[in-house]
């Protein structure tokens, strides 16, 4: 299955989402208290919103979920273009 990117915006800070995330997939991110950003061969957005909390019968959370498309620009911290380059190399 091809690896997809999704982000999940909060929000709020909900801290156990990331570890909910953790449980289901390889490689997590965690941007800011209110950004996550998921990889991993995953079917579609609803079932990261699931894991996350987000969407489903264990909906905890507020937010949602985008998939990305793999195409990045943008200036932030150099860790999230490393992870990112990491992740979906391959």
């Amino acid at each position: 299955m091809a690896q997809s990117l999704y982000a999940v915006v909060l929000d709020s800070p909900e801290p156990a989402v990331e570890g909910r995330l953790k449980e289901h997939y390889a490689r997590v991110f965690r941007q800011t208290d209110t950004l996550i950003l998921v990889v991993g061969g995953v079917d579609d957005s609803e079932d990261v919103a699931v894991a996350a909390g987000v969407r489903g019968e264990q909906r905890e959370v507020s937010g949602v979920v985008f998939r990305l498309s793999g195409s990045y620009s943008g200036y932030t911290k150099r860790g999230l273009w490393e992870w990112l380059r990491d992740a979906t190399d391959g």
